[in-house]
């Protein structure tokens, strides 16, 4: 039976739950930001109404890549959850973008006063839900090996650091020098720009198949050359579809053992990999007679 516990701790759950928060977010930024007369916090708005769209991509994301291998998609639908993270980081990107551009226009105008006091609370009020969606977030990101729901978290770190430039300027306003507001926008666009090009960076190398950490590689590696059976491991490639790993194996055995004996051992050096790293989904390996004058 499944607790409450494992319910609320799943990609979805916590997918759900960052679509509703930025919601809250976004008619409190609207609120604080128009009412308020903060340009940080109209620029947080933005950001906010732009996670409500990276959210839903995500959702679509996890529910497209459980669907099971078919004809045309041999190897699953894995990659659903790196490109729906991929469309997270480019709606960071042109957040980013944009907050920078208005900062900008409203410093080079002279378009700011001072916020009203109510806009300090709703930026306080915004870091400190935002940081624990994101331990929150990443903790499941982490668990299920999701890319997407990784994406979503560090969009909530991101924000966490955008509503403390937010609510650093709109102090620094209220005390008497009301241009900090506006550049606080642009301290909100640095953290998200750069945040962006980070995901950007780590989903490219997934979709081009690419190799996971060398520690992982370095471990399969080990646990396959342990098996009294295996006489060497020659290659060890590994390469990413979504949270999940393809491996491709070569061995070598006994020169003298049967095709037969020869299967039995690869058959089992895939039972043992799959069940000790459950984020490897498929092993495929190719047998070598094992010489002793190998180079």
């Amino acid at each position: 039976m499944t607790t409450v516990k494992e319910k609320i701790g799943t990609p979805e759950a916590s997918t759900k739950l960052s679509l509703l928060s930025n919601i809250l977010l976004l008619v409190l930024k609207f609120y604080g930001g128009f009412f308020g007369g903060s340009r940080a916090l109209i620029a947080d708005c933005i950001n906010s109404l732009l996670d409500i769209i990276a959210n839903s991509a995500v959702w679509i994301g996890l529910n497209l890549a459980k669907k099971p291998a078919d004809e045309d998609h041999q190897y699953g639908h894995g990659n659903a959850d790196v490109i729906a993270a991929s469309f997270v980081a480019l709606i960071i990107l042109v957040t980013g973008f944009y907050i920078g551009y208005d900062s900008i226009h409203v410093i080079i105008d002279g378009r700011y006063g001072v916020p009203k006091y109510f806009a300090t609370g709703i930026a306080l009020f915004t870091i400190i839900f935002k940081s624990f969606l994101y331990i929150y977030t990443k903790n499941v990101g982490i668990k299920f090996k999701s890319a997407a729901v990784l994406a979503n978290a560090y969009d909530h770190k991101s924000d966490v650091y955008a509503s403390s430039g937010a609510l650093f300027s709109i102090i620094v306003s209220q005390i008497g020098y009301p241009i900090l507001d506006p550049i606080g926008g642009l301290w909100v666009s640095f953290f998200i720009l750069r945040n962006a090009i980070n995901l950007i960076r780590d989903n490219i190398h997934t979709l081009m198949s690419g190799a996971p950490d060398s520690e992982m590689i370095e471990r399969v590696t080990r646990t396959v050359d342990e098996i009294k059976e295996v006489k060497g491991v020659n290659t060890t490639r590994i390469r990413t579809l979504g949270s999940r790993h393809l491996v491709d194996l070569e061995i070598f055995v006994e020169k003298d053992l049967s095709v037969l004996e020869g299967h039995k051992i690869a058959h089992h050096v895939r039972d043992i990999l799959i069940v000790k790293y459950d984020d490897i989904s498929d092993v495929m390996i190719h047998v070598e007679p094992f010489m002793e004058n190998r180079p």
